[in-house]
């Protein structure tokens, strides 16, 4: 009984040590998935963490406009809204002119990284699976003194993505996206 019971334990310490592994390397939020197919085939992928696509619909600033023709939006705010809200689990949209399908759902996402705060701005592009591209951009404050002045005058400049950026500042999470037929992905998250 002895040995199977060290079996036991050892298993669970290898479980246990590969999910904390794992959780240390990514975390999961809930997020709104927007599929868009082509010729009923999914040709894009994209999800938005909950805090970012609230600031997409609320923002009077931003418009929804996944048809880029200028022609009636096949999405609309009030169809995420209702996703986001939970009045709908799915909405399928679909373009009468070319046959395009868009549905969205919220489903939880899984994102690389720590996700503990807000002091980085991810960019990841994968190939095939494959990362081939990463670059993190903290927040950069400099100080310099004053030659004239002494070293108690000193003049403060700060410059990042938080200002090129507010709405991720502001709301955290990931944008993920995926180009089904070349088999790329972007992420853009803060951690």
């Amino acid at each position: 009984m002895k040995p199977l019971r060290s079996v036991l334990i050892g298993f669970a310490v290898v479980v246990l040590f590969s999910t904390t592994l794992q959780a240390s390397h990514s975390h999961s939020e809930k997020a709104l998935w927007v599929e868009v197919k082509e010729k009923g085939n999914i040709k894009t992928t994209i999800a938005m963490t909950e805090g970012i696509a609230r600031q997409l619909v609320e923002s009077k600033q931003t418009k929804v406009n996944f048809s880029g023709k200028g022609e009636k939006d096949v999405i609309t705010k009030e169809m995420l809204r209702a996703v986001l809200d939970g009045r709908e689990k799915s909405i399928v949209a679909r373009d009468s002119a070319d046959g395009s399908e868009v549905k969205m759902y919220l489903k939880d996402l899984e994102i690389p990284g720590k996700g503990r705060g807000k002091d980085r701005l991810v960019l990841e592009t994968y190939k095939s699976g494959k990362k081939k591209f990463s670059i993190g951009l903290p927040d950069i404050e400099v100080e310099e003194a004053r030659e004239d002045s002494g070293a108690s005058d000193l003049v403060k400049l700060s410059f990042g993505w938080k200002g090129l950026l507010p709405f991720l500042a502001k709301a955290g999470g990931a944008v993920y996206l995926k180009d089904h037929q070349d088999d790329t992905e972007v992420w853009l998250y803060v951690e």
